[in-house]
C-alpha cells in the first residue's frame, strides 16, 4: 500500500491546475482558473479551479473536490490507481509499505547518473566531437544543452551494475532494454551522440541519440516509453527556453535537436523540437498553460508539410494562435546557421504564414479546371472551418474567394450561416478589371510613405470600398499579413507620380458622395466642386509647372477636406465656376482666400 506521508507529499507538491489542463482546456480568470465541467453537458465554463487551495468546483452540478477525486471521476479509477497516475503525470516517486517494497527507491537518480557518464566520454570520442563542431556548435553550446556520448552496451551495463542499479530500475526509466527473444538486456543507447530531455519541470526524464554510422538506419532514435519518458507530452529543451516563453508569449516548436540548438544560438532561445513524432493532443496543455503562440518550422520537403499541416489543423481546431514558416533553400535551420546564414532564417521567419491560411492554402494548392473540382475542394475547406469559430472562419472568406476564383458570396465556411445573395457589386478577384482607379491609388499609398501620411489630410478610409485593405497600407503592413500579400499578387499598376496620386484622390472622393445621400449644403457644395474639378482639372492645370500642380491639387483638397463655412465653400465653386467658362487661365486666376478655415476630422469633409 501507498503511505500515507507519500500521498501527503504528492498533494503537496501538486498543481491541480497542471493535472486537470492534461484532461481538459483550461483557462485563467482572474486568480483562478475555469473550464468547461466534463462531469455533466457543460456549455459555459462552470468548474473552477482553485490552484493555491488545491481543489475544483463545478456550480451546476455540483462536482468537486481534490485532485485525486478528478483523476477517479474521469478516469473510473479507484483512489490508489488515481494516486499512482497522478504520480506518474508529475514525475513523483510514490513510497509504499512493505507489502510493495519494491517500490521505494527513488529511480530520478538514475539518468543523471547516466548523463554525467555519458557527458565524460565525449571527449574520450574524438570524431563525434569532430562532428558537432563541424555543425557548428562550440564548446559553449555543448555545456549549455550536456551533450555527451553513450559508448558500448556493457560500459553503460558495467557502470549501471557499479552504481548497485538494478535491471529492473533500469528497465523502469528506459535505461536499458530487453531483448526477450535471446533472453538479454542492452543498453538503450550504444555508439550515439547524447541529447538530455527534461520534462517542464526540470527533471531529467530521458535521451535522444544521434550516431554516426551510415550503416545504422536509426540515425536518430529517443528513450523507449517509460514511467518517466512520455515523448508525446514533452518538448525537447524546454526546460532551458520556458522563461523565454513565458517572457515572449510565443515558442518555436520545430523537428529535431540540433535545429533547436540553433535557433538558442541565433538568439531566439524560446525553440523546441518535438521527440521524433508530430505534435499531438497531449502537447497542448503545455502549449496554453503558458499562452504561447506557436511558430511551426519543419522541413520544406513532402514529410516537414505534411507534419506542418497535421500540426496547423490540430493547433488551429484548439484555438491556438500560430504561423509557419517554410524555409527555402533545403537546408534546414541548423544548416542555415552552421553555414552562417543566419540573416536569411530569419528573413524567412518573418515571412511565416498565419496557421489557417497555410492549411487552406495547401488544401488548394493543386490546380482546379473545372466548377465541379472547386466545389470538391471548397467542401475540403469547408471540412476544417467549421471546426473554428465562426468569427475566425469568416476571416478566411476572401482567401477562399481568390484561391478559388469564386465570388466571395458563394463562400460559406461556417455552419450557422447561409451564403450572402449575390449582389450586383463586382467581386474582388485579380481576374476581373475592378476599382482600377482605387487600386492604383493603394498601390501607391503602398509604395510612398509620403502619401501614407498626407493622406488624411486630403480624403478618409470612409471614400474607399477597399476600407480593410487601405487601412492596413496606412498602417504600414507588409508581407506578413495574407490581405496585403493577395493585393501585391494582382501586379495592379501604380501611379507615376503624385499628381496623378492627387487626380486620383479627386475622383475617389467624388465617387464616394456621388454614392451617399447628401443632406447637408455643405456636403452639396463640396460635390459640385468635385465634379468641376474632375471636369475642368485640364484646363485649371494646362499653364502651371507640375510643382505648380502639385500645390494647386494639394491646396484645394486640403481646402475641401477642411473648410466648413458654407458662404466660403459658395464662393470657392462660384469663383472656379467663372473660370471653368474662360478661354485661358493664368496662375493668379487660381488664387482664392483659404484662410479661417474651421477643421473638423469627425467625419470625411
Amino acid at each position: 500500500m501507498i503511505t500515507k506521508e507519500s500521498i501527503e507529499n504528492l498533494s503537496q507538491r501538486v498543481d491541480i491546475v497542471d493535472v486537470i489542463s492534461q484532461y481538459i482546456e483550461v483557462r485563467k480568470q482572474g486568480s483562478s482558473y475555469v473550464s468547461v465541467c466534463p462531469f455533466h453537458n457543460d456549455k459555459n465554463p462552470s468548474m473552477h479551479i482553485n490552484s493555491q487551495k488545491g481543489f475544483y468546483h463545478c456550480f451546476a452540478c455540483k462536482a468537486g473536490g481534490d485532485v485525486f477525486k478528478f483523476v477517479m471521476d474521469y478516469e473510473k479509477l479507484g483512489f490508489n490507481d488515481a494516486v499512482e497516475k497522478v504520480a506518474r503525470l508529475c514525475n513523483f516517486t510514490l513510497t509504499y509499505t512493505k507489502e510493495k517494497k519494491e517500490h521505494n527507491t527513488n529511480l530520478k537518480h538514475i539518468l543523471p547518473l547516466l548523463n554525467a557518464f555519458y557527458k565524460q566520454n565525449l571527449s574520450k570520442h574524438k570524431e563525434n566531437l569532430e562532428y558537432l563542431y563541424q555543425r557548428g556548435l562550440n564548446d559553449e553550446d555543448i555545456i549549455k544543452f550536456e551533450l555527451g556520448f553513450a559508448p558500448s552496451s556493457n560500459q553503460t551495463l558495467r557502470l549501471l551494475q557499479n552504481e548497485k542499479i538494478s535491471n529492473d530500475e533500469a528497465l523502469k526509466v528506459g535505461a536499458i532494454k530487453e531483448d526477450k527473444e535471446k533472453n538479454e538486456l542492452y543498453a538503450s543507447f550504444i555508439n550515439r551522440i547524447t541529447f538530455p530531455i527534461y520534462d517542464y519541470k526540470g527533471l531529467l526524464v530521458g535521451f535522444g541519440g544521434r550516431t554516426l554510422d551510415s550503416n545504422n538506419m536509426a540515425k536518430y532514435v529517443n528513450s523507449p516509453q517509460s514511467a518517466l519518458f512520455d515523448k508525446g507530452r514533452i518538448f525537447y529543451a524546454f526546460n532551458l527556453a520556458k522563461e523565454s516563453i513565458a517572457r515572449k508569449k510565443e515558442m518555436i516548436i520545430c523537428e529535431g535537436y540540433m535545429d533547436t540548438i540553433a535557433f538558442h544560438k541565433v538568439g531566439l532561445d524560446n525553440a523546441v523540437a518535438v521527440l521524433g513524432t508530430a505534435l499531438g493532443e497531449n502537447h497542448l496543455p503545455l502549449i496554453k498553460r503558458y499562452e504561447a503562440k506557436v511558430l511551426l518550422c519543419f522541413d520544406n520537403d513532402e514529410a516537414g508539410l505534411k507534419a506542418a499541416m497535421r500540426s496547423a489543423f490540430l493547433l488551429s481546431t484548439h484555438k491556438i494562435d500560430g504561423k509557419v514558416v517554410l524555409l527555402e533553400g533545403g537546408k534546414d535551420p541548423a544548416e542555415l546557421v552552421a553555414s552562417h546564414q543566419e540573416k536569411m532564417l530569419l528573413n524567412q521567419i518573418q515571412k511565416s504564414i498565419e496557421l489557417g491560411e497555410f492549411y487552406i492554402r495547401m488544401l488548394l494548392k493543386e490546380p482546379l479546371t473545372s466548377a465541379l473540382d472547386k466545389q470538391k475542394a471548397l467542401e475540403n475547406v469547408q471540412k476544417y472551418t467549421y471546426l473554428l469559430e465562426p468569427l475566425v472562419a469568416n476571416s478566411y472568406v476572401d482567401l477562399v474567394s481568390n484561391l478559388l476564383g469564386v465570388d466571395e458570396n458563394l463562400i460559406k465556411l461556417t455552419k450557422n450561416t447561409s451564403p450572402k445573395k449575390p449582389s450586383l457589386k463586382p467581386v474582388y478577384n485579380s481576374k476581373e478589371k475592378i476599382y482600377i482607379a482605387e487600386f492604383e491609388l493603394l498601390a501607391f499609398l503602398k509604395r510612398s510613405l509620403k502619401a501614407r501620411e498626407f493622406f488624411t489630410q486630403i480624403s478618409d478610409e470612409a471614400c474607399f470600398e477597399h476600407k480593410i485593405l487601405l487601412n492596413k497600407i496606412l498602417k504600414g503592413l507588409g508581407n506578413e499579413d495574407s490581405d496585403i500579400r493577395e493585393f501585391e499578387l494582382y501586379n495592379i499598376k501604380s501611379l507615376k507620380n503624385q499628381n496623378e496620386f492627387l487626380l486620383g484622390i479627386i475622383k475617389v472622393n467624388l465617387a464616394f458622395l456621388n454614392r451617399i445621400k447628401i443632406k447637408n449644403p455643405n456636403l452639396a457644395l463640396k460635390k459640385q466642386l468635385f465634379t468641376l474639378l474632375d471636369k475642368f482639372i485640364f484646363k485649371f492645370t494646362k499653364n502651371l509647372k507640375t510643382n505648380e500642380i502639385t500645390d494647386f491639387l494639394k491646396q484645394i483638397l486640403i481646402t475641401l477636406k477642411q473648410e466648413k463655412n458654407e458662404q466660403k465653400l459658395e464662393a470657392m465653386f462660384k469663383h472656379f465656376y467663372k473660370l471653368s467658362q474662360k478661354n485661358s487661365l493664368d496662375k493668379e486666376d487660381l488664387k482664392w482666400d483659404k484662410t479661417d478655415f474651421e477643421i473638423n476630422q469627425e467625419t470625411p469633409f
